[in-house]
Protein backbone atom coordinates (compact mmCIF):
# COMPACT_ATOMS: atom_id res chain seq x y z
CA UNK A 1 0.00 0.00 0.00
CA UNK A 2 1.32 3.37 -0.57
CA UNK A 3 -0.42 6.71 -0.80
CA UNK A 4 -0.08 9.45 -3.66
CA UNK A 5 -0.72 13.00 -3.18
CA UNK A 6 -3.22 13.72 -6.39
CA UNK A 7 -4.78 16.95 -6.92
CA UNK A 8 -8.32 18.18 -6.30
CA UNK A 9 -10.39 19.96 -8.70
CA UNK A 10 -11.12 23.19 -7.38
CA UNK A 11 -7.51 23.14 -5.61
CA UNK A 12 -5.46 21.80 -2.70
CA UNK A 13 -4.07 18.61 -2.43
CA UNK A 14 -5.72 15.09 -0.61
CA UNK A 15 -4.07 12.13 0.23
CA UNK A 16 -5.38 9.44 -1.96
CA UNK A 17 -4.81 5.73 -0.94
CA UNK A 18 -3.22 4.05 -3.71
CA UNK A 19 -2.64 0.19 -4.67
CA UNK A 20 0.65 -0.46 -5.76
CA UNK A 21 2.01 -3.75 -6.25
CA UNK A 22 5.75 -4.31 -4.94
CA UNK A 23 8.37 -3.79 -7.34
CA UNK A 24 10.28 -6.10 -6.47
CA UNK A 25 8.13 -9.09 -7.56
CA UNK A 26 7.72 -7.24 -11.33
CA UNK A 27 9.68 -9.26 -13.60
CA UNK A 28 11.26 -7.60 -16.72
CA UNK A 29 11.44 -10.67 -18.64
CA UNK A 30 9.58 -11.00 -21.75
CA UNK A 31 9.27 -14.71 -21.49
CA UNK A 32 7.27 -13.60 -18.15
CA UNK A 33 5.51 -10.96 -19.60
CA UNK A 34 4.41 -12.76 -22.28
CA UNK A 35 4.00 -15.86 -21.55
CA UNK A 36 6.43 -19.33 -21.74
CA UNK A 37 5.40 -19.82 -25.70
CA UNK A 38 4.31 -15.99 -26.29
CA UNK A 39 8.18 -15.01 -26.71
CA UNK A 40 9.02 -17.56 -28.57
CA UNK A 41 5.45 -17.12 -30.79
CA UNK A 42 6.61 -13.27 -31.22
CA UNK A 43 9.82 -14.00 -32.94
CA UNK A 44 8.31 -17.06 -35.28
CA UNK A 45 5.37 -14.62 -36.08
CA UNK A 46 7.14 -13.53 -39.47
CA UNK A 47 7.90 -17.22 -40.38
CA UNK A 48 4.13 -17.58 -40.50
CA UNK A 49 2.97 -19.31 -43.95
CA UNK A 50 1.79 -16.25 -46.33
CA UNK A 51 2.07 -13.10 -44.07
CA UNK A 52 4.17 -11.68 -46.52
CA UNK A 53 0.89 -11.95 -49.12
CA UNK A 54 -1.00 -10.63 -46.44
CA UNK A 55 1.04 -7.85 -45.06
CA UNK A 56 1.51 -6.67 -49.03
CA UNK A 57 -2.44 -6.94 -49.53
CA UNK A 58 -3.07 -5.43 -46.03
CA UNK A 59 -0.59 -2.37 -46.53
CA UNK A 60 -2.35 -1.80 -50.29
CA UNK A 61 -5.52 -1.97 -49.28
CA UNK A 62 -6.19 1.61 -48.25
CA UNK A 63 -4.90 2.97 -51.75
CA UNK A 64 -5.70 -0.18 -54.18
CA UNK A 65 -9.06 2.20 -54.94
CA UNK A 66 -7.00 4.95 -55.42
CA UNK A 67 -4.46 3.83 -57.81
CA UNK A 68 -7.56 3.57 -60.11
CA UNK A 69 -9.54 6.71 -59.39
CA UNK A 70 -6.09 8.92 -59.61
CA UNK A 71 -5.64 7.77 -62.86
CA UNK A 72 -8.61 9.93 -64.27
CA UNK A 73 -5.93 13.17 -65.23
CA UNK A 74 -4.78 13.78 -68.12
CA UNK A 75 -0.85 13.57 -66.96
CA UNK A 76 -2.05 9.60 -67.36
CA UNK A 77 -2.61 9.43 -71.28
CA UNK A 78 1.37 10.39 -72.24
CA UNK A 79 2.60 8.31 -69.60
CA UNK A 80 -0.08 5.29 -71.12
CA UNK A 81 1.49 6.00 -74.40
CA UNK A 82 5.03 6.07 -73.58
CA UNK A 83 4.86 3.25 -71.56
CA UNK A 84 2.85 1.72 -74.68
CA UNK A 85 5.93 2.27 -77.08
CA UNK A 86 8.47 1.26 -74.24
CA UNK A 87 7.26 -2.11 -74.35
CA UNK A 88 6.39 -2.58 -77.81
CA UNK A 89 9.63 -2.36 -79.56
CA UNK A 90 11.49 -4.56 -76.74
CA UNK A 91 8.35 -6.85 -77.25
CA UNK A 92 8.94 -6.58 -81.32
CA UNK A 93 12.59 -6.71 -81.25
CA UNK A 94 12.82 -10.00 -79.24
CA UNK A 95 9.27 -11.73 -80.94
CA UNK A 96 11.02 -11.43 -83.56
CA UNK A 97 13.98 -12.97 -82.92
CA UNK A 98 11.53 -16.02 -81.36
CA UNK A 99 9.55 -16.04 -84.85
CA UNK A 100 12.82 -16.73 -86.82
CA UNK A 101 14.28 -19.43 -84.30
CA UNK A 102 11.57 -21.34 -83.13
CA UNK A 103 9.03 -20.64 -85.62
CA UNK A 104 6.37 -21.21 -83.51
CA UNK A 105 4.86 -17.77 -81.65
CA UNK A 106 5.91 -14.60 -82.43
CA UNK A 107 4.61 -10.88 -82.16
CA UNK A 108 1.27 -11.66 -81.26
CA UNK A 109 1.73 -14.23 -78.64
CA UNK A 110 4.42 -11.99 -76.90
CA UNK A 111 1.94 -8.63 -76.92
CA UNK A 112 -0.88 -10.56 -76.10
CA UNK A 113 0.47 -12.92 -73.11
CA UNK A 114 2.38 -9.73 -71.67
CA UNK A 115 -1.27 -8.03 -71.85
CA UNK A 116 -2.84 -11.01 -69.89
CA UNK A 117 0.39 -11.13 -67.36
CA UNK A 118 0.13 -7.53 -66.53
CA UNK A 119 -3.86 -7.62 -66.08
CA UNK A 120 -3.90 -10.29 -63.49
CA UNK A 121 -1.25 -9.38 -61.61
CA UNK A 122 -2.35 -5.52 -61.35
CA UNK A 123 -5.20 -7.04 -60.45
CA UNK A 124 -4.81 -9.65 -57.75
CA UNK A 125 -1.10 -8.75 -56.86
CA UNK A 126 -2.10 -5.63 -55.11
CA UNK A 127 -0.06 -3.44 -57.79
CA UNK A 128 -2.14 -1.58 -60.41
CA UNK A 129 0.66 0.54 -61.30
CA UNK A 130 3.06 -1.75 -61.85
CA UNK A 131 5.06 -2.36 -65.44
CA UNK A 132 5.52 -5.15 -66.69
CA UNK A 133 6.61 -5.69 -70.03
CA UNK A 134 8.82 -8.56 -72.00
CA UNK A 135 13.02 -8.52 -71.25
CA UNK A 136 16.07 -10.42 -72.86
CA UNK A 137 16.72 -13.00 -70.54
CA UNK A 138 13.18 -14.59 -71.26
CA UNK A 139 13.95 -14.90 -74.86
CA UNK A 140 17.75 -16.13 -73.95
CA UNK A 141 15.90 -19.19 -72.20
CA UNK A 142 13.08 -19.75 -74.77
CA UNK A 143 15.58 -20.18 -77.58
CA UNK A 144 17.74 -21.76 -75.04
CA UNK A 145 15.51 -24.51 -74.62
CA UNK A 146 14.46 -24.87 -78.26
CA UNK A 147 18.45 -25.25 -78.83
CA UNK A 148 18.05 -28.09 -76.20
CA UNK A 149 15.08 -29.85 -77.54
CA UNK A 150 16.10 -29.89 -80.95
CA UNK A 151 19.09 -31.76 -80.02
CA UNK A 152 17.44 -34.12 -78.85
CA UNK A 153 16.29 -37.62 -80.95
CA UNK A 154 12.74 -37.80 -80.28
CA UNK A 155 12.13 -33.94 -79.50
CA UNK A 156 8.97 -33.50 -76.90
CA UNK A 157 6.66 -30.76 -78.21
CA UNK A 158 8.27 -27.15 -77.93
CA UNK A 159 5.06 -25.00 -76.80
CA UNK A 160 3.78 -27.83 -75.00
CA UNK A 161 7.13 -28.75 -73.14
CA UNK A 162 7.74 -24.60 -72.47
CA UNK A 163 4.16 -24.60 -71.09
CA UNK A 164 5.07 -27.40 -68.66
CA UNK A 165 8.73 -24.92 -67.66
CA UNK A 166 6.59 -21.67 -67.04
CA UNK A 167 4.06 -23.86 -64.95
CA UNK A 168 6.84 -25.30 -62.87
CA UNK A 169 8.16 -21.42 -62.60
CA UNK A 170 5.08 -20.86 -61.38
CA UNK A 171 4.85 -23.37 -58.67
CA UNK A 172 8.22 -22.16 -57.49
CA UNK A 173 6.86 -18.79 -57.23
CA UNK A 174 4.16 -19.70 -55.25
CA UNK A 175 6.33 -22.02 -52.58
CA UNK A 176 8.33 -18.71 -52.42
CA UNK A 177 5.59 -16.03 -51.39
CA UNK A 178 3.61 -18.54 -49.06
CA UNK A 179 6.90 -19.45 -47.10
CA UNK A 180 8.46 -15.97 -47.10
CA UNK A 181 11.81 -16.10 -48.83
CA UNK A 182 11.79 -13.21 -49.77
CA UNK A 183 12.80 -12.29 -46.20
CA UNK A 184 16.24 -13.29 -46.97
CA UNK A 185 17.03 -11.08 -49.94
CA UNK A 186 18.29 -8.69 -46.92
CA UNK A 187 21.46 -11.01 -46.62
CA UNK A 188 22.00 -10.27 -50.67
CA UNK A 189 23.69 -7.05 -51.74
CA UNK A 190 22.89 -5.17 -54.88
CA UNK A 191 25.86 -6.53 -56.91
CA UNK A 192 22.99 -9.43 -58.30
CA UNK A 193 20.90 -6.72 -59.20
CA UNK A 194 23.58 -4.41 -60.80
CA UNK A 195 24.74 -7.52 -62.66
CA UNK A 196 21.81 -8.24 -63.74
CA UNK A 197 20.62 -4.44 -64.98
CA UNK A 198 23.76 -4.71 -66.84
CA UNK A 199 23.11 -7.53 -68.94
CA UNK A 200 19.51 -6.60 -69.75
CA UNK A 201 21.13 -3.02 -70.51
CA UNK A 202 23.96 -5.33 -73.02
CA UNK A 203 20.80 -7.39 -74.23
CA UNK A 204 18.80 -4.62 -75.30
CA UNK A 205 21.77 -3.15 -77.19
CA UNK A 206 22.72 -6.49 -78.38
CA UNK A 207 19.90 -7.21 -80.20
CA UNK A 208 19.12 -4.04 -81.33
CA UNK A 209 22.17 -4.35 -84.09
CA UNK A 210 21.02 -8.15 -84.42
CA UNK A 211 17.64 -6.51 -85.86
CA UNK A 212 19.56 -4.47 -88.38
CA UNK A 213 22.70 -6.93 -89.46
CA UNK A 214 19.98 -9.66 -90.18
CA UNK A 215 18.86 -7.08 -92.62
CA UNK A 216 21.89 -7.72 -94.96
CA UNK A 217 21.56 -10.60 -97.69
CA UNK A 218 23.59 -13.28 -96.46
CA UNK A 219 23.98 -16.96 -98.66
CA UNK A 220 21.84 -18.50 -95.92
CA UNK A 221 18.67 -16.99 -96.03
CA UNK A 222 18.36 -16.96 -99.71
CA UNK A 223 15.03 -18.87 -99.41
CA UNK A 224 13.82 -16.02 -96.89
CA UNK A 225 10.82 -14.29 -98.48
CA UNK A 226 11.14 -11.49 -98.36
CA UNK A 227 14.62 -11.76 -99.97
CA UNK A 228 16.80 -9.03 -98.07
CA UNK A 229 18.31 -6.84 -99.99
CA UNK A 230 21.04 -4.34 -99.92
CA UNK A 231 19.27 -1.55 -100.46
CA UNK A 232 16.48 -1.94 -97.97
CA UNK A 233 19.42 -3.19 -95.32
CA UNK A 234 20.92 0.71 -95.98
CA UNK A 235 17.19 2.07 -95.52
CA UNK A 236 16.84 0.37 -92.06
CA UNK A 237 19.88 1.54 -91.01
CA UNK A 238 19.19 4.81 -91.97
CA UNK A 239 15.55 4.73 -90.33
CA UNK A 240 17.01 3.50 -87.28
CA UNK A 241 19.60 6.46 -86.99
CA UNK A 242 16.95 8.91 -87.58
CA UNK A 243 14.37 7.53 -85.45
CA UNK A 244 17.58 7.85 -82.49
CA UNK A 245 18.20 11.41 -83.79
CA UNK A 246 14.77 12.55 -83.62
CA UNK A 247 13.98 11.32 -80.30
CA UNK A 248 17.47 12.41 -78.79
CA UNK A 249 16.22 15.79 -80.10
CA UNK A 250 12.88 15.91 -78.95
CA UNK A 251 14.42 15.15 -75.27
CA UNK A 252 17.25 17.82 -75.24
CA UNK A 253 14.55 20.11 -76.50
CA UNK A 254 12.23 19.51 -74.02
CA UNK A 255 14.68 19.98 -71.09
CA UNK A 256 15.81 23.67 -73.09
CA UNK A 257 14.77 27.13 -72.61
CA UNK A 258 13.75 26.80 -76.15
CA UNK A 259 9.99 27.24 -77.37
CA UNK A 260 6.88 27.93 -74.70
CA UNK A 261 6.35 25.46 -71.60
CA UNK A 262 3.55 23.98 -72.96
CA UNK A 263 5.40 23.10 -76.23
CA UNK A 264 8.68 21.54 -74.27
CA UNK A 265 5.98 19.28 -72.24
CA UNK A 266 4.34 18.01 -75.94
CA UNK A 267 7.66 17.35 -76.90
CA UNK A 268 9.03 15.61 -73.56
CA UNK A 269 5.62 13.75 -73.77
CA UNK A 270 5.13 11.95 -77.03
CA UNK A 271 8.75 12.58 -79.02
CA UNK A 272 9.64 9.15 -78.47
CA UNK A 273 6.69 7.82 -79.95
CA UNK A 274 6.58 10.52 -82.57
CA UNK A 275 9.88 9.52 -83.77
CA UNK A 276 8.81 6.01 -83.79
CA UNK A 277 5.70 6.39 -85.61
CA UNK A 278 7.54 8.62 -88.37
CA UNK A 279 10.43 6.84 -89.20
CA UNK A 280 8.29 2.99 -89.37
CA UNK A 281 5.80 5.73 -91.56
CA UNK A 282 8.93 6.87 -93.85
CA UNK A 283 9.74 2.74 -95.05
CA UNK A 284 6.39 3.04 -96.89
CA UNK A 285 7.26 6.21 -98.38
CA UNK A 286 8.88 7.12 -101.51
CA UNK A 287 12.19 5.61 -102.53
CA UNK A 288 12.18 4.25 -99.25
CA UNK A 289 9.68 2.09 -100.31
CA UNK A 290 11.48 0.93 -103.29
CA UNK A 291 14.32 -0.45 -101.72
CA UNK A 292 12.14 -3.06 -100.01
CA UNK A 293 13.84 -2.93 -96.43
CA UNK A 294 12.84 -5.67 -93.81
CA UNK A 295 9.70 -5.11 -91.73
CA UNK A 296 8.21 -7.41 -89.05
CA UNK A 297 6.38 -10.31 -90.24
CA UNK A 298 3.04 -10.80 -88.81
CA UNK A 299 -0.07 -12.56 -89.68
CA UNK A 300 -3.83 -11.54 -89.27
CA UNK A 301 -4.63 -10.34 -85.51
CA UNK A 302 -5.15 -12.34 -82.77
CA UNK A 303 -4.04 -15.63 -84.97
CA UNK A 304 -0.98 -17.64 -84.56
CA UNK A 305 2.23 -17.23 -85.76
CA UNK A 306 4.19 -19.37 -88.15
CA UNK A 307 0.75 -20.74 -89.35
CA UNK A 308 0.62 -22.83 -87.02
CA UNK A 309 -3.24 -24.22 -85.54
Amino acid sequence: MATRRAKKEKGGFQDVAVTVPNSAAVSRSPSVTLGPTQGVWSKLRRFQLGTGIYNDIRSRAPYYASDWTDAWNYRVIPAIVLIFFANVLPGIAFSLDLIETTQRYGVSEVLLSSFMASFIFSIFGAQPLCIAGVTGPITVLNKTIFNIIERQPNPPDYLQFVGWVYLWGAILHWITAILNWCNFLKYVTLFSCDTFGFYVSWVYLQYGVQVITRQFPTPDNSTESPVPTLDGAFVGIILAFLMLVTSYLFRTASRSALFHRHVRRFLADYGMPISLVAASAMAYWGRFNHANPTTLPTGRAFMPAGDRE
